[in-house]
């Protein structure tokens, strides 16, 4: 170890790294750097089939390298070009472990995404007898990735073509003894950041507002908070903002969720027009409303909705435009048609059955958990070819099924990337004949291919959509026909 290695680099690996060979045989795996590019590496980790480098110089360059624009992207050393001219100005600042690929030309991470899709496909569903021939009908089923253009009212000569940067709309951070907002650094140790570019106007501007004086000032203190009493009243904020206007305002609140293991709300100081919960995180959590409203408005494809806290941590809950643009690419997908009547399992607030009622007859939307379900309820009342269900996924189904409702085609987003064959089998006995199924797991999707098939659903096409610029993850909407 702590080896120098020079390598050529000829293909991406699933977790984002580029990879080449040493004489021996073993891949070695090297961040900041991208296929096709010759490299300098310090080999700091290894095992019987595999190498890891840090990048130290570019010897080969690749066209498809740029300048990345964030001062805290990339590792925090100096990487320096053959003429020994500096790659990463900023490396003193670098190090948060968010992006990965600011250094890749975006359409060039397009292409790198796919080639993760394909590669994860072929190798885990095995859907041909040999190797090449899995990869092969990988090739065939996983489309370009989509990029989500840039919205633009007046649209101009420098407006962005794509939203690469700008589309965040979530984002948790963990709060330090000094109440600094910190992310994760590629070391999983706490980092402090002044920006993130990834932020949407109004997220960076409440990001500024708890984390200083600018636009605002928050504080959240335990009663004492002295090394020995213990850990801090607030372990985790999550900041959240419908991206509807520039900035906040009282018609556009930000969301604030403070995570504890404490039983009690910390004292708050805010000057920002937020609505504040207290998230108790036990085993069974319990959320507390501390300042303004439980719900807020959403500006989804033309609808006003109602909104409640969203606490995941998902591309779904943290691009702006995530449930439009799934919606959209679903629709066609499943080649929709107005006459058809649709399920959608894990519907959410009901964002992407507002987009899709307008493409069917009607549309029946369930959603398991509470507070979605609520938001769900109120916003498919201004529809008139939309109904609400609540309840546990699979008895639900079964009262659908029990109570004869007919649909042609069915909207799935299962939590966590859960696939379970036995709602397949339901919907099967439903005699649903297409079904969308949206993951950002690549992996698990591929390992369920064989249980669906004997379900009676076989994978037609998949769909990705990039709702995670400068990371390898894409959304992937696939479709399933009935055999």
């Amino acid at each position: 170890m702590n080896s120098i290695l020079t390598i050529e680099l000829t293909h991406v690996a699933a977790t984002g790294e580029a990879v080449g060979r040493d004489e021996e045989g073993r891949a070695v795996l090297v961040s900041d750097a991208i296929p096709g590019e010759t490299v300098e590496v310090e080999i700091a980790a290894e095992a019987k089939r595999w190498r890891r480098g840090i990048l130290r110089k570019v010897v080969t360059t690749s066209p498809d390298r740029v300048e990345a624009p964030c001062p805290h992207f990339g590792p925090r050393h100096p990487v320096t070009s053959a003429e020994g001219q500096p790659l990463n100005r900023s490396w003193r600042r670098a190090g948060c472990a968010g992006c990965q690929w600011q250094h890749i030309d975006y359409e060039r991470q397009l292409s790198l995404k796919r080639e993760i899709i394909v590669n994860i496909l072929a190798r885990e569903a095995r859907p041909g007898k040999t190797r090449q021939k899995s990869r092969q009908i990988a090739e065939q089923l996983v489309a370009d990735v989509i990029a989500i253009g840039a919205p633009a009212d007046e649209p101009s000569k420098d407006t962005p073509v794509v939203l690469e940067f700008g589309f965040r709309s979530q984002m948790k951070f963990d709060l330090a003894r000094s109440q600094r907002l910190t992310l994760t650094d590629r070391h999983q140790e706490p980092m402090a950041v002044d920006t993130c570019l990834l932020h949407h106007s109004q997220l960076a501007e409440l990001f500024a507002g708890f984390s200083n004086d600018r636009g605002g000032e928050a504080r959240a203190e335990d009663d004492d908070p002295s090394p020995q009493h213990g850990s801090p009243a607030v372990l985790r904020v999550t900041l959240a903002v419908d991206g509807t206007a520039d900035s906040l305002s009282e018609s556009a609140k930000g969301v604030l969720v403070l995570h504890s293991e404490k039983d009690n709300p910390p004292n708050l100081e805010l000057d920002l027009p937020v609505n504040v919960f207290f998230l108790h995180e036990t085993e069974d959590p319990s959320l507390e409303l501390l300042v303004g409203d439980w719900s807020y408005t959403l500006q989804v494809a033309g609808h006003q909705l109602a909104a409640y806290p969203q606490l995941g941590g998902g591309a779904l809950d943290a691009h702006l435009l995530a449930n439009e643009v799934l919606a959209a690419v679903a629709a066609d997908l499943l080649e929709l048609k107005t006459f058809e009547h649709i399920l959608e399992l894990w519907a959410g607030i009901g964002a992407r059955a507002a987009v899709m009622s307008e493409q069917a007859a009607t549309i029946v939307a369930v959603e398991e958990a509470e507070l979605p379900a609520a938001a769900l309820r109120t916003n498919l009342e201004m529809f008139d070819n939309a109904d609400a269900w609540h309840g546990e996924m699979l008895p639900t189904i079964r009262k659908l099924r029990r109570g004869q409702y007919s649909f042609d085609a069915a909207l799935i987003t299962p939590p966590g990337g859960q696939i379970d064959p036995e709602l397949f089998s339901l919907l099967t006995r439903m005699r649903i004949r297409r079904c969308a199924l949206i993951t950002e797991d690549p992996a698990r999707l591929a390992r369920a291919l064989a249980d669906l098939d004997k379900e009676g659903y076989r994978l037609t096409n998949v769909q990705p959509v990039d709702l995670q610029p400068h990371q390898p993850g894409a959304t992937l909407v696939a479709r399933f026909d009935r055999k």
